[in-house]
């Protein structure tokens, strides 16, 4: 796992302790001061595809 990688994973896991859901590409985008959701989509799905979340396609805000 990448240093960038586990930077995401914590926010996501610090922002689901924090707020009960999980936040958006733009949510994290932010938290993190980077300029592309694209890029955070592209680390989001390397996280998935590495088991370490879980996304629903079919809901807002799926990250798990």
């Amino acid at each position: 796992m990448t240093e960038r990688q586990m930077e995401v994973l914590r926010y996501i896991e610090d922002f689901i302790k924090v707020k009960g859901f999980s936040p958006s590409y733009g949510d994290i985008a932010t938290g993190l001061n980077l300029k592309s959701k694209a890029n955070i989509h592209r680390i989001v799905h390397r996280l998935k595809d590495m088991g370490f979340l879980k996304l629903d396609p079919h809901k807002v805000r799926s990250v798990e």
